[in-house]
Order: C-alpha cells, then structure tokens, then sequence
C-alpha cells in the first residue's frame, strides 16, 4: 500500500471517531467515566447491627458516591432513612449531616461510619442534634361526671421487650396515662429485678436472665441508651413526656399522631425515642380498655389527679403484681390490679406481647409469661380446679377496686393489716385479699 493511500485511510477512520463523537453528542448519549477515586470503607453500630459506609474520594478529597448498608436497622425507620443520608453525606462531603428525624441512632450510625471510613474524628458540632426540647406541661383538663381507668399490654418498643400502658379517661379525652417496658437483662447486671425474682416466679427464667422494670431501672437502662444510641434523655424522662403529651388530648387525636409513625417523635416536646408512636399506640389501647370499666364519679380537674403504678408481691411467690392508684389528695379515686405469672406455654394462654419473637429468649424451657387478666378463663379454671375458687381472677380484681375506690390512702393502709379484710370485700374471695389492697395504697402513697 502506497503512504499517500495509508495516510487517506488514517484521515478517514479519525474523521470517522469525530463524527460518532459529535452524533453522540448531539443524541445526549454518553457513557459514564469510570471513576478514579479511591474506595474507602467504615462502619459503626447502629439500632439492630453494624451500619457499614463505603465512599468514593476523589483525589483532591470530595466524596463522589456514598453507599450505606444496614441489614439490620429497623426496615420502615433506619433502613428507610439510609438513602437519604447517603445523599446527605455526598452533599456534606462528609459526616457532618443533619440526620433524618426518628432514625436517630441509624443516624449517629452513619456519622461515625463516614468518619471512620475518611479516618477523621468527629467534633461536638457534628454529633446529633437529637436533645428534646424540654417536655410541655400537662394540659389542664375540667372534669365533671365519671372517669374511668384502663390498661394495655403492647410491643410499642421492637422485639426485646412489651409495655405496659394505664390510661385514665373522661369519655373519650385522656386525663392521665402511665408507661413502663418490661425486658430481660442478665442476672449479673446491677439492676434491681421485679419481685419474686429470686423466688418461684423467677423458676420462669432462662438461665443467666431475670426480668426488669425500665422504670425501677431508669438509670441502669437510660446508660445503656447513651452508649449504645447517644442517647441524652433518659427513659423514664421519655415516657414522662409522652405521658405529659396525651393528656387533654382525644383517643382519635392520639391515633392520628400516632399515624405518623417515625415522625411522631417530633410532635412531643421533651421525646427522643425513635419508638414514640409506638407508645401512644399502646395509651389509646389502654384508654379503649379504660372506656369499658366500671366508672367513678369525680368532680375538678387533670391537674388534681395523680397516677402511679408499683410492683409487688400480693399472692405468694409464683407471681408479680401491677397495682395502679389514681388519687386526688388523700383520697384514692381509682385502681387497678393486674399480675403477671409464667404457665405452661402448651395449655393455650396467651403469653404477653413478643412472647413469639426476642423476648421469649428469657424464658425458661416450656414457659410463657402471661397476664392473669388476660388469661382469666384459663387461670380462674386452675383456681377452680385447685381450691374450688368459684370466683374468676379478673371478678376478685374488681371488687377490691370497687371497694379501694373512694376511701383514704390511711383507711386502705389500715384495711391491708386486717388479716379479715377479704370479709369486708363484697365479692373478693381471694385469702391475700389484704395484700392487694396494701399494693393500692403503696401506689396511692408514691
């Protein structure tokens, strides 16, 4: 081949590239460069597990791509919200991002993540901004005519643990409301366990487990919140607002914030707990509950009346006992009595909430933990069975309260030293009918 006939060839085949070039221009089509930054990769732990980062830096530093991946986080609260804090990591350039609001922990996750995986150390500015404002007071709610009281058992709070919910209603308009969660920890932590721990009822437990009040605990518990979520509110500081936020508000106005899911959080001043809906859930449960009790009449306002809830150990050693007084001065106005023994999980009782997921890990072999309330056909039948009771559990329950309701915190003390107190309950047949009413007035008294 001649030189000139080569050099024609070259010609045309450049000419050739630059008119594809130009008609793929002009078509918008184009293939994405790959990128020559360098991959870099960090991780922390986060809600349910380890939320690992990988990043793209380019060489003069700037963040090109960011993928997040958390397995484990909670599906419709931290793992939905990973997206968008990659894309906030992107846009910052780094972990210094606002966060999604309800994922809080995923969110601190994802901070530390980018900042180990750029091997930089986080400042204060860059931690979280997830302190509540301080919590609203109560709302002041006018009563005339009856009030009633109720309670729920709920898995407001993942798979490790169930709530327990007192609502206090005047028709459909909350005027008080208790929360607690019950989880197991290991014997050796320093907690102070429920009663009858070290007795027959903690028979019930798995080996290395014992059952805990968040409450009683509050302090225990709300450490392990900052070490593990960064937490700066304590537990008992969280359900106090959430307490102080349901009042004066309706049932169906609860249920619509509730709705909200992970961004109910924001509505309650003094609330960080991711879970928030989750615990105003488990109030209207209780305020439904609370609407289909025996009613007491009582005439002020929200403000004069108090709530608390003790455990104890009213009825021997197989058992614990949840006891809720509702006062107005030195008078008891309501109660409520429920307690809480483990079964054997083949006779068909219904076990508490996340008793078929995580926490069924404390549980000895073979058992369940259960509410005698809410089992009261099963456990009255044993009582039947047993010693001849021919009154139901959840019967006896209500008539100590019918009979507490009313009297003095001093006179209820001074009945639960009787040892013939069952004699001056109408319809109580239970031998430690003393006991139960002592619970009452100890709730009364907090």
């Amino acid at each position: 081949m001649m030189k000139s006939q080569m050099v024609r060839k070259i010609s045309a085949a450049v000419a050739m590239s630059l008119i594809v070039g130009i008609l793929l221009a002009a078509c918008g089509g184009k293939s994405a460069p790959a990128s020559s930054g360098e991959t870099k990769t960090g991780s922390a732990d986060g809600f349910g597990g380890t939320v690992t980062a990988t990043l793209t830096v380019a060489e003069d530093g700037s963040i090109e791509s960011c993928k997040l991946e958390g397995p484990d986080e909670t599906e419709n609260i931290g793992g939905a919200a990973l997206e968008e804090l990659a894309a906030q990591v992107e846009a910052a350039n780094g972990p210094d991002i606002d966060g999604v609001a309800g994922a809080t922990v995923t969110s601190k996750a994802v901070r530390k993540a980018v900042a180990a995986a750029l091997g930089v150390e986080l400042t204060e500015e860059e931690a979280p901004a997830s302190s509540a404002a301080p919590a609203e007071p109560a709302a002041v709610v006018p009563v005339e005519g009856g009030i009633q009281i109720g309670q729920a058992y709920a898995a407001a709070h993942g798979t490790k643990c169930f709530t327990e919910a007192v609502a206090v209603v005047k028709d459909d308009v909350i005027l008080a409301a208790y929360l607690d969660d019950f989880q197991f920890v290991g014997s050796d932590a320093d907690v102070t366990p429920l009663p009858n721990s070290d007795s027959d009822f903690g028979a019930g437990y798995a080996e290395g487990k014992v059952l805990i009040s968040k409450r009683v605990n509050a302090d225990y518990y709300s450490k392990m919140m900052a070490e593990k979520g960064g937490s700066t509110v304590s537990i008992d500081a969280n359900f106090d607002a959430i307490q102080s936020f349901v009042v004066g508000k309706t049932i169906s106005e609860l249920e619509e914030t509730a709705a909200k899911g992970a961004e109910a959080v924001d509505a309650v001043s003094g609330a960080t707990l991711v879970d928030t809906a989750g615990y105003l859930s488990a109030i209207v449960d209780a305020a439904k509950n609370a609407q289909g009790t025996q009613a007491v009449e009582f005439n002020g306002s929200s403000e004069d009346l108090k709530l608390n809830v003790v455990y104890s150990a009213a009825n021997g050693t197989n058992c614990f006992t949840s006891g809720a007084a509702v006062t107005s001065g030195d008078t008891i106005v309501l109660t409520y009595i429920d307690e809480f023994q483990f079964m054997d999980a083949s006779t068909g009782v219904v076990g508490v909430p996340n008793s078929d997921s995580d926490f069924a890990a404390g549980y000895a072999d073979g058992q369940v933990l259960v509410s005698k309330r809410v089992n009261t056909e099963i456990y009255s039948k044993m009582m039947t069975d047993y010693a001849g009771s021919t009154v139901a559990i959840d019967a006896n329950y209500n008539a100590i309260q019918n009979h507490v309701d009313g009297m003095t915190i001093a006179d209820a003390e001074a009945l639960s030293q009787d040892e013939k107190a069952v004699d001056a309950v109408s319809g109580a047949t239970l031998v430690n009918t003393a006991k139960y009413v002592g619970v009452l007035a100890e709730a009364a008294k907090q």
